[in-house]
C-alpha cells in the first residue's frame, strides 16, 4: 500500500448555528453582568451602537419617527448617486425601505424601555451612592498571608522560620496542618525534632487551634490557650474523644466520676470552641447577584368593585327578589284533611300563603352581609326605581362588596351551593390562598357566582416585570445616520455602515428578545408556584422545564438557558430561578404531588418541634409525613436530612 500526500473530495450534510444564533443564545444564557461586558465588547467592535444613560433616558421625550430636519437619503436636487458615480433616476440602493424599518424598530425599543414600570435609577446621586458601595469592598487577608506575618515577626532564626513558612504553606483553608512532620522535615533538610519545635510556636499564633492536625489537637490547644488544661473539658477531649462524638453522656459521667449535669456543662462549653480555626478567614468570595425578574404582590385596589363595573344591576337583584319582596309569612296551619267525593280523593286547599321560591345559600350568605341600609336601598329601588336611586344603591354595593373581598375566602362559602366555577377559579379556590391571591379568588368567585352581572377584571394578583434598569440602553448613532443619508458617501462607507447597522439591530432585537423570554418564563414560574408567593417554601410544587416550555411555547432547552444563573425577587425572598424546578414526591390520594423542597421543609419542621430527650427517628418521621399524605422511604428521609445537616436521632438526643 502506497503511503503519500492525495487530494480527494467529499460531500457531507452538517448543521451548523449561525453566528447571529450563537450571539442570541449567548445572551439569552448569560446573566446580567456577564450580559453588560458582552454588550460592552460590541460596542466596542460596532460603531453604529452608542448607549443611552439611564438619567438621559428618563429625561428624553420619545422622538418621532421620523425628522423631517434629518435627511436619511441625498436631497431631491441631488441628480447622481456617488456611490456609483453616474446618473440615474433610481435610488442608490434598495436600503432605504431597510433604514426606514430600522428607525420604526429603535423607535419601538425606546417605547418598550419608557413604558416600563420599573423605576430608572432617580438622580446622579443615587448613581454615585451605588460606585461607593462597589468602591467600599476590599478583599480579606488570607489565613496563610496572616500565618507569614506573624512568622516575620516572631524571634525565629532564619533556619527556623524558613521552617514556619513550609509549615504555613502546608496549612489548608480551616485552619489544619495537611503533611506529616517527616514529609515536612524531608523537605525542609532539617531533622523531625526542628520541626516539631518550629511547629509548636506557629500552634501559638492567632487564631487559637490554627496548625493542628486533628480535631483533638485543635480543641486541646483552644482549650489551653484559654488556662483551662485542669478543666473538666479538657479531661474529656483528651481521653474521651470518641465518647463524646457519639454523645455518650451518661457513660462519660460514669467513666469520670461525675454527675451528668457537670458533663453537660463542660460539653456546652466545648461546643463553644472552634472546630474550623480559619473559618474567620476563609478565601470563600461573596457572590453577588442581580435579579432579572423582580415579582410583586398587585395592590388590592385593582381587583376593587366601581360604580362602572357593575353592568346589570336588575340581574343583580333578580337574584335576591324573593328576600326583597317576600313579607313576613303569617303562622302556620295545620294541614287539612283530604276530601272524599264520588270514590275519589281530592287535594286540601292550599292556605292564602305567600310561596316565597328558593334562593341560593351564596346568593343569601352576599344578602346578609350588605350593610342595612343598603338592603334598604336594594328594597326602595325595587319598588320605586330611578337614576338617583340607582346612583346611591351601586355605590353602597360596591362599598359592601369591595369589603367582601378583602375578607375570610368566599370559595367555600360559594361551592357549598350551586355555583358552578371556572376551572382557573377551582384551582385557585383548592389552594386556600393568602393575601392579595384571596382577594382576586373572592372577586372571581363573586363575578361567576352573579354571572353577567359585574365587569370581569384581568388585573394579576402577581406583578411580573423585568429589571431593565441593569441592561444596557442602545442605540444606532445618529452621526452613522447622517453619514448614511450624506450624497458624498462613497459604496464602501455606504457598505460597511450597513453591515454594522444590520448587526446592531440584531443585538438591539436580541436583548429584547431576551427580556421578553425571561419575562414570559417568570409569568408561567408565578402562575404555577402562587402558594409558595402566598405562603412560602413549604408549599412549592412540583414542575419541570418541559411544562413551563410548553405553556410558553419555547423549547425546553431554551427555558434551561434562559434560567441558567438569573434570580428572581419575589415576595418571599431572592431565590434562583432554577429552584422552582422541582421534581416531586407522590401523595396517598393520588391527586398529585409534593416538591421535595416542601417534603425537606415538613421534616425540618417536624425536628424542630420534636421532644429533645425522645428525637424522632427516620422511621418515625416517615409515618408522620404519611399522615401528611406523603408517601417517601426511610432512606430518602434519611437524604433529605443529610442535606439539611441535621444529625441522626442518637446524636440530637438531650439528657
Amino acid at each position: 500500500m502506497a503511503h503519500g500526500l492525495h487530494l480527494s473530495q467529499r460531500l457531507s450534510l452538517q448543521q451548523v448555528l449561525a453566528p447571529q444564533l450563537q450571539q442570541s443564545l449567548a445572551l439569552l444564557q448569560a446573566p446580567v453582568l456577564e450580559l453588560q461586558a458582552l454588550v460592552r465588547q460590541e460596542l466596542a467592535q460596532n460603531p453604529v451602537l452608542e448607549e443611552v444613560s439611564a438619567p438621559e433616558l428618563a429625561r428624553q421625550e420619545a422622538p418621532p419617527l421620523t425628522d423631517p430636519n434629518d435627511p436619511q437619503e441625498p436631497p431631491a436636487d441631488v441628480k447622481f448617486d456617488p456611490a456609483t458615480e453616474k446618473p440615474s433616476a433610481a435610488p442608490a440602493d434598495d436600503f432605504e425601505a431597510e433604514f426606514n424599518r430600522l428607525l420604526q424598530m429603535d423607535q419601538e425599543w425606546r417605547d418598550v424601555f419608557s413604558q416600563t414600570n420599573l423605576p430608572q435609577r432617580a438622580s446622579e446621586e443615587d448613581e454615585e451612592r451605588r460606585q461607593f458601595m462597589f468602591d467600599s469592598l476590599v478583599a480579606g487577608t488570607s489565613l496563610q498571608e496572616h500565618l507569614l506575618e506573624q512568622v516575620r515577626l516572631s524571634e525565629l532564626n532564619a533556619q527556623q522560620r524558613a521552617v514556619a513558612e513550609l509549615i504555613v504553606g502546608n496549612v489548608d483553608d480551616r485552619g489544619y496542618l495537611q503533611s506529616s512532620l517527616e514529609e515536612i522535615a524531608f523537605s525542609a533538610g532539617v531533622p523531625v525534632a526542628t520541626v516539631a519545635e518550629v511547629l509548636k510556636v506557629v500552634q501559638s499564633f492567632t487564631p487559637p487551634g490554627v496548625a493542628a492536625r486533628d480535631l483533638r489537637e485543635c480543641l486541646l490547644l483552644q482549650l489551653e490557650r484559654a488556662g483551662r488544661r485542669d478543666s473538666l473539658e479538657y479531661r474529656i477531649v483528651d481521653q474521651h474523644m470518641e465518647m463524646l462524638a457519639k454523645r455518650r453522656f451518661p457513660e462519660l459521667a460514669r467513666t469520670l466520676g461525675v454527675d451528668l449535669e457537670g458533663v453537660k456543662a463542660a460539653v456546652d462549653r466545648i461546643s463553644h470552641l472552634e472546630p474550623r480555626p480559619g473559618r474567620e478567614f476563609s478565601s470563600e468570595e461573596q457572590q453577588y447577584v442581580v435579579p432579572e425578574v423582580h415579582v410583586t404582590a398587585n395592590n388590592p385596589e385593582v381587583f376593587q368593585f366601581s360604580p362602572a363595573e357593575i353592568r346589570d344591576l336588575n340581574r343583580l337583584l333578580e337574584a335576591w327578589a324573593p328576600l326583597l319582596d317576600s313579607p313576613t309569612p303569617e303562622p302556620a296551619r295545620p294541614p287539612e284533611e283530604p276530601v272524599i267525593a264520588n270514590g275519589e280523593q281530592t287535594a286540601p286547599s292550599l292556605p292564602a300563603l305567600w310561596a316565597t321560591p328558593p334562593v341560593d345559600s351564596f346568593a343569601r350568605y352576599v344578602w346578609t352581609a350588605l350593610a342595612d341600609n343598603t338592603r334598604q336601598l336594594a328594597r326602595d329601588y325595587r319598588r320605586q326605581p330611578g337614576e338617583p336611586a340607582r346612583q346611591a344603591l351601586v355605590r353602597a354595593l360596591c362599598k359592601d362588596l369591595n369589603r367582601l373581598l378583602t375578607g375570610p375566602s368566599l370559595f367555600d362559602k360559594a361551592s357549598a351551593s350551586a355555583v358552578t366555577f371556572s376551572r382557573e377559579t377551582s384551582a385557585r379556590g383548592r389552594e386556600h390562598p393568602q393575601g392579595i391571591s384571596r382577594v382576586k379568588l373572592n372577586r372571581l368567585v363573586l363575578e361567576e357566582a352573579f354571572p353577567r352581572v359585574f365587569l370581569p377584571n384581568s388585573e394579576e394578583d402577581y406583578l411580573v416585570s423585568g429589571n431593565n434598569d441593569t441592561i444596557p440602553h442602545l442605540r444606532i448613532s445618529n452621526t452613522y445616520k447622517d453619514l448614511m443619508a450624506r450624497p458624498d458617501s462613497s459604496a464602501e462607507v455606504r457598505d460597511y455602515i450597513r453591515e454594522k447597522i444590520r448587526a446592531g439591530k440584531f443585538l438591539i432585537k436580541s436583548l429584547h428578545q431576551r427580556q421578553q423570554t425571561l419575562v414570559n418564563i417568570a409569568r408561567e414560574i408565578v402562575r404555577r408556584q402562587r402558594e409558595f408567593m402566598d405562603k412560602g417554601v413549604s408549599h412549592l410544587r412540583p414542575m419541570t422545564m418541559a411544562q413551563v416550555a410548553q405553556a410558553v411555547g419555547v423549547h425546553e432547552t431554551t427555558v434551561s438557558r434562559a434560567v441558567s444563573g438569573k434570580y428572581m425577587d419575589t415576595p418571599q425572598g431572592v431565590f434562583e430561578m432554577r429552584y422552582f424546578f422541582t421534581s416531586g414526591l407522590p401523595t396517598a390520594g393520588g391527586e398529585g404531588a409534593v416538591s421535595n423542597e416542601s417534603v425537606k421543609q415538613f421534616i425540618a419542621e417536624l425536628i424542630a418541634q420534636e421532644d429533645k430527650r425522645r428525637p424522632l427517628s427516620d422511621e418515625e418521621i416517615v409515618r408522620l409525613l404519611g399522615a401528611r399524605s406523603v408517601i417517601i422511604a426511610r432512606r430518602t428521609v434519611a437524604k433529605y436530612r443529610s442535606e439539611l445537616n441535621i444529625l441522626p436521632s442518637h446524636l440530637r438526643r438531650a439528657y
